[in-house]
């Protein structure tokens, strides 16, 4: 029981009643017309964690997206790189890149997510201690945040 399978707190009234929504947490993160902000990703950063390329690339089509796949260019890269077709002002994510991680940045996985609006949003699935950075990011950094 807990927070992990359950919408609910571990041991309150109703967390064994209440299943967890991820569809629920994916409109938080990307809204249902498509749109995010740095609040709505940093907000719900956790829906990006341990999620497949497919995953992901299925929740945008959910919004209205249509996408299409490449491989990173940057050679000895895992990253695949999800590329919407028609992003708009209202649907403003123009690539998210997911990376099983690397050991350029520390071998820790992380999803990059660039918008139209010039907005960059990289949500590392580990500390801050642990990615690895030149110190010339281009993108806004979200690590995983520490529960007690």
């Amino acid at each position: 029981m807990g927070a992990g399978r359950y919408g609910g707190f571990g041991h309150t009234k109703g967390s064994m009643f209440i299943p967890l929504d991820l569809q629920f947490f994916a409109t938080k993160a990307i809204g249902l017309n498509g749109h995010v902000t740095e609040n709505s990703i940093s907000s719900h950063r956790e829906f990006f964690f341990g999620k497949s390329v497919n995953k992901i690339e299925k929740v945008l089509q959910q919004r209205g997206y249509k996408t299409k796949r490449r491989p990173s260019i940057h050679s000895g890269s895992k990253a695949k790189i999800i590329i919407t077709t028609n992003s708009s002002k209202i649907k403003n994510i123009s690539q998210i890149q997911v990376s099983p991680g690397s050991k350029r940045h520390g071998n820790v996985p992380y999803v990059k997510i660039s918008t139209t609006d010039g907005g960059k949003y990289k949500i590392i699935n580990s500390t801050k201690a642990k990615y690895k950075t030149d110190g010339n990011e281009k993108a806004k950094l979200f690590f995983r945040r520490h529960h007690k």
